[in-house]
């Protein structure tokens, strides 16, 4: 196990190769897994981390965990990278780092879970790409690595310990305050927020202002006479 790794103690470590750690952290979910149980497919030059979380609330819900997770690794980013470097959001589930998608987040569920009931498990993925060296050339589906953006000083096992910090920090506060601080926080740093945006779901493609994000974690999406509503779990299945 990497010694410079640091997790808080309610976690629970499951260290595996070079697999998807979402797939391993459902099987386990599946066969009853702990609450925070946190998989770590180790493999250098990129972070993929998943942990297995025990919704109290609805689905509709318990997916607004996603914008407590990318707080929690926003947060854990901004304490890592070099001063002057922007760490932002992307709706629904991207991290950018100088504008660029470095890092994303993404929700499991049972099976036939339906949004009224609750869900017997989540699991909520993370993969930020570090690279191996600054011309080291991002993975697909990202724009650009820690290490092209000029991020050097701290490795996979840095960036997971602290991204276990903040993202046990947002859960808590989202559990104890609500949404409201959350959607505020990530809202301040979404630079697309109040800007007119092209949105594709599914086949459909709507345009509109960025007004906000609804209290179920739905784009709201502002056009001359309504506002329209993007369903988050409908964006994060494409």
């Amino acid at each position: 196990m990497d010694e410079n790794l640091r997790l808080p103690p309610i976690f629970h470590l499951v260290a595996i190769g070079r697999k998807n750690a979402a797939a391993e952290a459902c099987r386990l979910a599946k066969r009853g897994a702990d609450p925070a149980t946190l998989v770590w497919a180790r493999r250098d030059g990129f972070l993929d981390c998943a942990v297995v979380l025990s919704p109290e609330t609805p689905l509709a819900e318990a997916r607004l965990v996603l914008y407590a997770g990318m707080l929690g690794l926003g947060d854990a980013l901004g304490a890592l990278v070099p001063a002057g470097t922007d760490v932002t959001y992307r709706w629904p589930n991207v991290l950018e780092v100088n504008l660029a998608a470095a890092a994303r987040l993404s929700l499991a569920a049972p099976p036939g879970a339906r949004a009224g009931g609750t869900p017997a498990w989540l699991v909520l993925r993370a993969e930020a790409a570090l690279g191996l060296s600054p011309d080291s050339k991002p993975p697909a589906g990202f724009g650009t690595t820690l290490r092209a953006e000029g991020c050097a000083d701290f490795g996979v096992a840095d960036l997971l310990g602290a991204y276990s910090r903040h993202l046990l920090t947002w859960i808590n506060r989202w559990m104890t305050d609500g949404f409201d601080p959350v959607r505020a926080m990530w809202l301040r740093h979404a630079p697309a927020h109040g800007e007119t945006l092209r949105v594709t779901v599914g086949s459909r493609a709507l345009r509109g202002v960025f007004d906000g994000i609804g209290d179920d974690g739905a784009m709201l999406l502002r056009g001359p006479k309504t506002v329209r509503r993007v369903a988050l779990d409908r964006a994060l299945a494409g």
